[in-house]
């Protein structure tokens, strides 16, 4: 009995192996022939890798279009009229923003020639008052200068010389002299030349200041 179990398991081994070399050397072969076909094998099976090829290679979708210049013949005439149009447009927008950038350049070289000019004026102007505080206290140094000399003077003497001034200098001397000083010399003038005098004397003491 011993024997005969001894046997049936040596011969379910032995299929047990013969199934697994088989497998073994199915997918060895699989694998050569695989390899084969990469290489360029010629003795290698080509109607497997063209089958592998065609099932692998993607499907173009219905209506694709494959050719992108052949847009532009499909346009119709309203289209094409739309996009000359546009283009038209566009290029007119580019003009006009040059000859804005252009009118900005030409304003911010105006604005800095005012600016230049008015830094010029400016230092005309004060130049200009400068002068005319240094003629102001040269005229007021030579008022004080002749209001001494006449009030040194004897009465008659100035009277003569005030009849003869002109009005507007004579103002200008009397008003700075002492009334104690040009009382006298009034006195001594013309009559009708002294009111004269005293008529504008108080007229311009009665004008208002100016503002400032």
């Amino acid at each position: 009995m011993l024997p005969v179990l001894i046997l049936v398991a040596g011969l379910g081994m032995s299929a047990k192996l013969a199934g697994i070399w088989q497998t073994l050397g199915g997918s060895t072969l699989a694998f050569a022939a695989e390899t084969a076909e990469e290489a360029g094998d010629p003795a290698a099976p080509a109607a497997g890798a063209e089958d592998l090829l065609a099932n692998t290679e993607p499907p173009i979708p219905e209506g694709q279009v494959t050719d992108l210049s052949s847009d532009l013949f499909d346009l119709t005439d309203e289209e094409l009229s739309l996009l000359q149009a546009l283009s038209q447009r566009r290029e007119e927008l580019e003009q006009r923003a040059r000859e804005v950038d252009e009118r900005e350049v030409l304003l911010k070289a105006a604005e800095q020639r005012i600016e230049q000019k008015i830094r010029e004026l400016e230092g005309l102007q004060g130049s200009i008052e400068a002068l005319l505080v240094e003629h102001d206290e040269q005229t007021e140094a030579q008022m004080k200068s002749l209001v001494k000399i006449y009030e040194s003077m004897k009465p008659k003497q100035a009277a003569r010389i005030f009849e003869e001034l002109d009005m507007e200098v004579l103002l200008e001397v009397i008003e700075r002299m002492k009334e104690r000083k040009s009382a006298p010399i009034l006195a001594q003038m013309n009559p009708q030349r002294a009111k004269t005098v005293t008529l504008e004397l108080a007229q311009r003491r009665e004008l208002p200041l100016p503002r400032e």
